[in-house]
């Protein structure tokens, strides 16, 4: 399957694995993604307030003082009266009749004279015609209206849009339940700490693909190390229960690869057997028997990683509710070769003349992503500078 197919394909596979809600505390809603459309409750203001601290004026000065108004203090029972000003806070309720608000550093206060209120007049820094009609006057509904719709489901609820929610009158967001996740490292040669000796390789999964994963939106349920054996893998995936099974290791087809074998014994159903994609190609998703799905990563680790970017993230984003991630766009500093047909993915670095591919980029290295500031994507024949690429979205 060409790379961008599969991309969307799994996205599609993923938001087709049912979904379940669950309502929290706006605190907790950080993060996770919203399961139901939300309406503002009120307008925003509510009320017409004050933009800055000043004066709230009616007609031309001089004008005479009454009392301040200050944020929280009800409205005003009375309009204001022609010719006459009220000290007023930010966020303050702007009186019936305000023409206005004069900016604090605007106006000069004078004493009161025989007994009668102080007096406002406009400082000479201030415009003739200041303030204009409705100027620094938040006016009810300037940023909604009531039971407007301000959040799309699938949305991921960040800091603002959580601010948002509770600006608009909620105490709680329906959001999307994490799905759980089981993590299969396959391997003989692999081995969990120290230094690894002739023939073993150290572990470069298990200290990130938690958080990594977590991140993206998922409950990591178990980790799972095993060796290259076929009935251990056979057991392993059958005693799953996580609605998402991924696999690092064993999906090529050589004599200590056993998914393929593993995946046909249990029933499973093969969706990808391979992406026109480099480094990565031997990645798989099938779907079980039980319908969930199984993502199976070539066992390299940066091929692993830049599967899960490409092709994993998409996957969950989908299982999650949420859209297909947009590619974005780089400049390149220098070519970029590509003479297979497959898409080439590429770490770089940012300069200033564009983007520089990093270097050791075998798909069993880390040094180069680790480098790295993004990933290009090259398509079959290569790319040419000055001219832009895609990049990958990346959880980073």
């Amino acid at each position: 399957m060409e790379w961008l197919e599969a991309r969307s394909t799994v996205h599609t596979l993923g938001g087709q694995v049912p979904r379940t809600t669950e309502v929290l505390p706006l605190a907790d809603a950080v993060g996770r993604t919203l399961a139901a459309a939300v309406h503002s409750l009120t307008a925003l203001p509510s009320f017409a307030s004050s933009a800055m601290d000043g004066w709230a004026v009616n007609g031309d000065g001089p004008w005479a003082l009454g009392t301040p108004i200050l944020a929280g203090d009800p409205p005003a029972d009375t309009p204001l009266a022609p010719g006459t000003a009220r000290p007023i806070a930010t966020g303050g309720c702007v009186p019936a009749g305000t023409h206005g608000i004069l900016r604090s550093e605007h106006g000069l206060v004078g004493p009161s004279v025989a007994g009668g209120p102080a007096t406002l007049t406009r400082l000479p820094q201030a415009g003739a015609g200041e303030p204009a009609a409705g100027e620094h006057v938040r006016a009810r509904g300037e940023e909604c209206g009531l039971d407007e719709r301000m959040l799309e489901p699938g949305c991921l609820l960040t800091a603002p849009r959580v601010a948002l929610a509770a600006v608009t009158g909620h105490d709680t967001l329906t959001v999307t339940a994490l799905p759980d996740v089981e993590l299969l490292l396959l391997g003989t040669e692999v081995i969990e700490s120290g230094i690894p000796g002739p023939g073993q390789v150290r572990d470069a999964y298990s200290p990130e693909f938690p958080a990594l994963l977590t991140g993206l939106g998922l409950r990591v349920r178990a980790l799972r190390r095993l060796p290259d054996d076929l009935g251990q893998t056979v057991e392993a995936i059958r005693s799953s229960t996580a609605a998402l099974v991924i696999s690092t290791g064993g999906s090529a087809r050589g004599p200590a690869d056993h998914v393929r074998a593993a995946l046909a014994a249990l029933g499973a159903t093969v969706l990808i057997d391979g992406v026109r994609m480099r480094p990565g190609h031997p990645v798989m998703l099938a779907r079980l028997v039980d319908g969930r799905l199984m993502l199976c990563l070539p066992g390299n680790p940066l091929a692993a990683m830049l599967v899960l970017v490409s092709l994993g993230m998409p996957l969950i984003d989908g299982m999650l509710g949420r859209p297909l991630a947009g590619l974005g766009r780089v400049a390149l500093a220098h070519d970029i070769a590509n003479l297979s047909g497959s898409t080439r993915l590429v770490a770089y670095r940012n300069t200033d003349e564009g983007a520089v591919p990093t270097a050791r980029q075998g798909s069993g290295m880390l040094r180069g992503l680790a480098e790295a500031d993004g990933v290009a994507v090259v398509p079959p024949g290569g790319a040419c500078a000055p001219n832009q690429v895609a990049t990958l979205p990346l959880p980073w």
